[in-house]
């Protein structure tokens, strides 16, 4: 007789039935994260809930509106775009004329104008500097763009295909206050000739003190003639990569102004006649960059020298037929030089030796490819200008010897090379 056991199938209704599982215990939301085994993943963390924003309800308005015063008008412009309270301190700081002084632009010039007056309404007279790449340039625009920023004393318009002379000149004659041009990688600008600019400027000069033409390879010996009579007060010029350049229109700069910083580097028409014309400048030049003039030899460097004794910077790198003559010239005639750049030039150990006895001051030298030079010369060059900060001998034949050299008397010296046994 059964006893109340069920047993076998069909009994009690079938199969006998597993108990269910106990409950898992459910995580608390304010459970440490920290409790959590890092074993499990990455996954364990991500799956715990959506992180928690992080608020920047500590800061204050006015600790915030001094970071956001670091930027510049167009950068604050994005960030209007995050949230309301950052649109609200960013049209307060729009209203004070101190952020207006740089605009970097975009897009065609004429619209960025536009837009750049409208939004600066009463602070328009505080913009002082106006940037714009690679925009398109029109005649029309470019009047608006001194009609409307009448204070403007920088502008820099790099990269455009459509500036040329026509669009330049309302901005060389309607800015009365300008001085510092920057037309770099504008490869059909020209200077507007003097018959163009006259009847607008009459007997008055710009106070254009600053020009970088760099890879503008439409300016020409007569354009180069017109800028030097357009602005006297000159004094950093810029002319690297200009292939129309040569003898012809260097001959001029000492004839109008009285140039600082002058780089006619890649000009292969710059040859020793007009590095001798180029010495009238006599003491007022103190950076040269003649830089893969292959015309340019000891004859032009030694005159150069000899005349222009305060030079600091001296670059004639890839002029190969310079040698020791023009190295001893420029050691001795400029002894306060600073920075000195004789790559691949025929310069030997012997000028290396005279470079360093005359130039103890010397910070910066490179060397590269200078087949000629030897870990003799290295070491005076280490020995006697222990001021050395960097220094360049890639593709040269020197050895460990002259670079342990380097190192023990140049503490702070930074060498480039390529020999990975010097590692």
């Amino acid at each position: 007789m059964s006893t109340g056991s069920c047993s076998g199938l069909g009994v009690c209704g079938g199969a006998r039935r597993r108990p269910p599982p106990p409950p898992e215990p459910a995580l608390s939301l304010t459970a440490d994260l920290s409790e959590l085994s890092l074993d499990q993943g990455y996954h364990t963390l991500a799956d715990c809930g959506p992180p928690r924003r992080r608020r920047d309800n500590n800061l204050n308005d006015a600790l915030w509106l001094k970071i956001l015063s670091c930027l510049e008008v167009s950068d604050l412009c994005r960030v209007a775009r995050v949230c309301r309270r950052w649109a609200r301190l960013v049209a307060r700081l729009t209203t004070r004329p101190e952020v207006w002084k740089r605009v970097r632009a975009a897009g065609p010039l004429e619209i960025a104008a536009r837009c750049a007056g409208a939004r600066a309404g009463p602070c328009v007279n505080a913009v002082k500097e106006w940037r714009a790449k690679s925009c398109a340039v029109t005649v029309a625009s470019a009047q608006l763009l001194a009609a409307t920023f009448r204070n403007l004393t920088h502008v820099a318009v790099t990269g455009s295909s459509s500036m040329d002379a026509r669009t330049l000149a309302p901005l060389v004659t309607d800015l009365v206050d300008l001085r510092h041009i920057d037309l770099t990688g504008c490869p059909h600008v020209d200077w507007p000739e003097w018959s163009c600019l006259e009847t607008r400027l009459g007997d008055r000069r710009p106070p254009v003190e600053y020009i970088d033409l760099t890879d503008c390879g439409s300016v020409t010996d007569a354009g180069l003639c017109a800028l030097l009579h357009t602005c006297p007060s000159l004094q950093y010029l810029y002319l690297r990569r200009c292939s129309l350049v040569t003898d012809a229109g260097v001959r001029w700069i000492p004839s109008y102004c009285a140039l600082k910083e002058l780089s006619v580097s890649d000009c292969t028409g710059v040859t020793d006649f007009g590095l001798y014309e180029l010495a009238k400048l006599g003491q007022a030049l103190r950076y040269l960059s003649v830089a893969k003039c292959t015309q340019v030899s000891d004859s032009g460097i030694r005159t150069l020298a000899r005349r222009c004794y305060k030079l600091r910077y001296l670059n004639a790198r890839g002029c190969g037929a310079l040698g020791d003559d023009g190295v001893e010239a420029v050691a001795r005639g400029c002894s306060r030089l600073r920075a000195l750049d004789l790559g691949a030039t025929d310069v030997s150990e012997a000028g290396l030796q005279i470079l360093a006895r005359c130039c103890p001051n010397l910070k910066k030298l490179a060397l590269r490819g200078c087949e000629l030079v030897g870990d003799d010369g290295l070491e005076a060059v280490a020995y006697y200008c222990r001021g050395l900060t960097q220094l360049n001998i890639q593709d040269t034949p020197v050895t460990i010897r002259g670079y342990r050299a380097v190192k023990k008397y140049c503490k702070r010296c930074v060498i480039e090379h390529t020999n990975p046994g010097f590692c």
